[in-house]
């Protein structure tokens, strides 16, 4: 008898278990998930959009897209993506327009390629504005992806 109350209290415990470690965080992971609507409010909390061009809904459809083939799928995701690499693109794009005012065809090179604009566009450079949101994204998973293949190849 007392094999049977010790077998049962430990098909109890292996069961909540089960629960807490594997069904939970799998559950909050989903519901974590963002929707290309949530995106959009997401990114307009996050990142620093005093004169910068918000982008079209369907601009957000294909960055949402990106998103997902870099597998950025929660929210959680998206966060640890802006905190890591926001700072590093912002930098890039003060470099961007700084190079760009100083060269007369609006055109700037920098480590991760060369930049140009329309003379129509030479107002935003100068307010020091290159990138719109869907833009500074797309940089900084352009960013996560060289790190993580510069990793790969040292390995």
């Amino acid at each position: 008898m007392p094999l049977t109350v010790n077998t049962n209290r430990l098909r109890s415990l292996i069961c909540a278990l089960f629960f807490c470690f594997i069904l939970l965080p799998a559950y909050s992971q989903e519901a974590d998930q963002f929707d290309i609507n949530s995106l959009e409010s997401i990114l307009l909390e996050s990142l620093p959009t005093q004169d910068r061009v918000i982008d079209d809904p369907e601009d957000f459809e294909l960055l949402y897209d990106d998103l997902h083939i870099a597998e950025i799928f929660t929210t959680n995701d998206l966060k640890d993506l802006i905190d890591t690499q926001l700072d590093k693109v912002l930098e890039m794009e003060k470099e961007i327009c700084t190079q760009m005012l100083e060269s007369e065809e609006l055109t700037a090179t920098i480590s991760t390629g060369t930049y140009s604009v329309s003379f129509e566009d030479a107002e935003w450079i100068k307010k020091g504005i290159y990138f719109t949101v869907a833009g500074l994204v797309r940089t900084m998973i352009d960013l996560t992806q060289e790190k993580d293949k510069e990793t790969s190849e040292e390995i």
